[in-house]
């Protein structure tokens, strides 16, 4: 409870709390022996850019035919695809991926 003066005189004041919404489930899956297999296209550049000059959530790779692809999550990290694992970079040279 707060008090505050309100005209020359105590008001007391309750302050309700916001209940939180809760976020719906993840949906369920089949198991990996009940989907389907699926293959990707994509076009790889052929000149290396500056890890500076890729925009966040573009995927790279870090080497010239695609294989292992990652995406820039923040200024300082990506993701790799392979593992869900984030790492930190600071700097260096990447080759884009358009899918």
């Amino acid at each position: 409870m707060e008090t505050t003066l309100s005209n020359g005189t105590a008001v007391k004041a309750e302050l309700k709390r916001r209940q939180r919404k809760q976020p719906p489930p993840l949906p369920s899956a089949a198991g990996a022996n009940e989907m389907n297999d699926a293959s990707y296209q994509c076009k790889v550049d052929n000149s290396p850019i500056a890890w500076d000059a890729l925009p966040i959530w573009h995927a790279f790779s870090l080497s010239s035919d695609g294989s292992y692809p990652h995406v820039k999550v923040s200024k300082r990290q990506y993701c790799d695809l392979r593992t869900g694992k984030a790492y930190s970079a600071g700097s260096g040279r990447c080759y884009r991926i358009i899918f």
